[in-house]
C-alpha cells in the first residue's frame, strides 16, 4: 500500500490513465434523433441546449441565463429546420428577441410553435424555468451554418418599461456553442 511519501511511485497502470486523462478532448455535443410515439414525426435535438450568460449584471434576484437550441422537425422526408431562444422574463416581458452570430443579427423569422401543424405532441425543448419565454425562429441554412462556425452567439431581448424600452443581452462564446457545430454535421450526414 503507497502512503504519502517521497518514496511513493505511481503503478505503470495509474501512470497511463493519468496520461490518458490529461490527453482527452472536451466532450462533443450530443445530438439526439427522438420518434414522437404519437405522431410518428423526428425531431432531431441537442441533448443540452446552448446555455448563454448576462452581458451586463442584471441584479442579484435576477436570472443571468438565457438558452439557445436548434431542432428539426421530420416529417417522412418533410423537413423544417427552427431555433428556439429561452429568455428570462422576470424583469419584464420582453416585446422582440433578437439573435446575433459574431455580432450580426441574424435573419430570422419569428414563428409561433404550431405543435399540430408539426404534428408533434410536445415541444421538443422542455420550459427552463417558470420565469422564462420561448421564442422560436425559422432556421435558414446559412443562419445555422454562422452559428455552427461562430465565435460568440449573442440574445438581445427588448423589453418595454416606463422610460421606452431597454435590451438585456445573454452571449454565448465558441466554446459553449459547439452543439450548434455538431447539430450541422449530424443534419449533414443524415
Amino acid at each position: 500500500m503507497c502512503t504519502l511519501s517521497l518514496n511513493c511511485r505511481p503503478t505503470p497502470l495509474l501512470a497511463a490513465l493519468a496520461l490518458l486523462a490529461a490527453c482527452s478532448s472536451a466532450p462533443t455535443a450530443r445530438v439526439n434523433d427522438q420518434l414522437d410515439p404519437n405522431t410518428g414525426t423526428t425531431v432531431i435535438v441537442l441533448a443540452n441546449p446552448v446555455q448563454l450568460v448576462t452581458v451586463e449584471n442584471r441584479g442579484p434576484s435576477r436570472d443571468p441565463f438565457a438558452f439557445a437550441a436548434p431542432f428539426d422537425v421530420d416529417r417522412m422526408g418533410n423537413r423544417e429546420l427552427y431555433l428556439w431562444v429561452s429568455v428570462p422574463q422576470d424583469n419584464g416581458m420582453p416585446s422582440s428577441v433578437r439573435v446575433l452570430c459574431n455580432d450580426q443579427p441574424l435573419e430570422l423569422a419569428p414563428v409561433r410553435l404550431d405543435p399540430a401543424r408539426l404534428q408533434i405532441s410536445r415541444p421538443p425543448y422542455p420550459p427552463v424555468a417558470l420565469w422564462t419565454g420561448n421564442w422560436y425562429f425559422r432556421l435558414p441554412d446559412a443562419a445555422l451554418e454562422c452559428l455552427a462556425g461562430a465565435r460568440r452567439m449573442t440574445v438581445e431581448s427588448t423589453i418595454p418599461d416606463r422610460s421606452g424600452e431597454r435590451t438585456e443581452r445573454f452571449a454565448a462564446e465558441a466554446s459553449e456553442m459547439r452543439g450548434f457545430a455538431a447539430f450541422a454535421a449530424h443534419l449533414k450526414g443524415s
